[in-house]
């Protein structure tokens, strides 16, 4: 019983830990791709202008700033693969 209960209790603190650092980095990519990060020209009318400006912003980051952000690339792209954009 003892052993299940520490094999529940590593389970759920690697749980929570991995949300934990997931949510940090998406907090973190979103904050500064707020304050750092490109826009789409308001006149465009293109759907995928802000993905497109995001996916240059995330190339031109350095590798580490990269790798903290990954969590909001991921997000990012799903969002933009939902409108249809590559």
């Amino acid at each position: 019983m003892q052993f299940l209960t520490v094999l529940v209790l590593i389970f759920g603190v690697t749980v929570l830990m991995a949300a934990g650092l997931l949510a940090f980095s998406y907090g973190f990519g979103h904050y500064i791709n707020s304050r750092e990060g490109a826009r789409a020209d308001p006149t465009d009318k293109d759907p995928c202008a802000q993905c497109n400006a995001d996916q240059s912003w995330y190339i031109s980051l350095p590798l580490w700033k990269q790798n903290a952000v990954i969590a909001w690339w991921w997000a990012s792209r799903v969002l933009c693969s939902m409108k249809g954009c590559k």
